[in-house]
């Protein structure tokens, strides 16, 4: 057999090497398709990029939104720590008044405006492309958008390693002022139409949290964690469920337990504690206490009058957010590892975003070197 020509090898070989490259230094592969004309076809080819999502599997933690309130609402986007200094571009122009950060998935962040003098809208934002589309409120009319929302990738069998410019779903869970019933209606970037598919009574607010999609369904944290609103993606239609007690003095966020179900993390007495809905006795659903972390194992040099809050969690790992006075940790809970991502101006919420960003993506915003 005919051995392959030199320049195949090599090419190969170079191929095997930026395959390498780590995602979560961001400016790698942009600037790696700088060197020349050949390394830029490569690193633009679809067949490699595939190869390269699949080889890093999840993608890398970018940064992450939070809101802040100074006389007007305002978002903002901070860069991950690990990433702070290979960032290939601007961070989005956030940092603008009437701008309102709801949560982010699948590459797209979605957001909402407060203008004055118009209609309040919903903005789905891919932070990496910069692409932006504008999608008016479900209810016409409606002053402002005071529940919550969830954005998600709608392509079918997507592994989710590059939703970019793909299909998308908006699920809003809405009310009118001073109305127990809440309503879900979603909105497909296929159709460009809303569609309203179930309702239910819950005596609760709806708050304006970050969703968790576990399997084939939403969940949305109502009264403060005490509550979850369970959108279900497949059925359209809504269910009301409780959390454990010990959450009543505290509050939990929703999050993935190892069997990709539903759990809650909830930090009480300086501990972080871990529940699963699991299924009971008769087949009914039930919660199960699970881990309890001691958080000033974790963290040695919190103070006593240190405040410890779960503000966010990542989607597809078992990573949680802590927030102690203002500084963002990213705690792994299988292995117990705490790394610092950032600092906030706010603990209520946070949501990390999650992306490969990658030269066919770049549409000339890379940084000058």
């Amino acid at each position: 057999m005919a051995s392959p020509p030199p320049d195949l090898l090599i090419d190969d070989a170079t191929a095997e090497i930026l395959l390498r490259l780590p995602p979560d230094d961001p400016a790698c592969l942009v600037r790696a398709s700088l060197v020349c004309k050949a390394w830029r076809e490569l690193l633009s080819s679809p067949i490699f990029l595939r190869r390269y999502r699949r080889f890093h599997g999840a993608p890398p933690l970018l940064g992450f939104l939070y809101n802040i309130y100074d006389e007007r609402p305002c978002a903002r986007f901070v860069v991950a720590a690990d990433a702070a200094t290979t960032f290939p571009f601007s961070a989005p122009a956030f940092d603008q008044f009437d701008l309102w950060f709801i949560e982010c998935r699948h590459g797209r962040a979605l957001l909402q405006t407060f203008e004055r003098h118009a209609p309040a809208r919903l903005v789905v934002w891919d932070l990496i492309t910069g692409d932006q589309q504008h999608i008016p409120m479900p209810v016409p009319g409606y002053p402002y958008f005071c529940r919550t929302a969830a954005v998600l990738c709608a392509a079918d069998g997507c592994d989710h390693l590059d939703c970019h410019g793909g299909p998308y779903l908006v699920v809003v869970i809405g009310a009118y002022e001073e109305d127990t019933l809440r309503w879900a209606s979603v909105y497909s970037s296929e159709t460009g139409v809303w569609t309203t598919s179930s309702s239910i009574q819950i005596d609760a607010y709806v708050e304006q949290r970050p969703s968790l999609l576990a399997g084939d369904a939403l969940y949305f944290s109502a009264q403060e964690g005490k509550i979850i609103v369970k959108y279900d993606l497949n059925g359209q239609s809504l269910h009301v469920i409780n959390a454990p007690d010990m959450f009543e003095p505290t509050e939990g966020i929703a999050v993935t337990v190892e069997d990709g179900g539903l759990g809650l993390a909830g930090v009480k007495d300086g501990n972080l504690h871990l529940w699963s809905w699991q299924a009971g006795p008769g087949g009914i659903a039930e919660w199960v206490q699970g881990r309890i972390v001691k958080l000033r194992t974790l963290f040695p040099i919190l103070k006593p009058l240190d405040s410890l809050d779960v503000i966010g969690f990542q989607e597809g790992t078992d990573t949680i957010f802590i927030s102690i006075d203002m500084e963002v940790f990213a705690v792994t809970l299988r292995s117990e590892q705490v790394k610092k991502v950032g600092k906030t101006g706010s603990k209520y919420a946070m949501a990390p975003y999650v992306s490969f960003y990658t030269p066919d993506l770049a549409k000339g915003r890379l940084l000058s070197p």
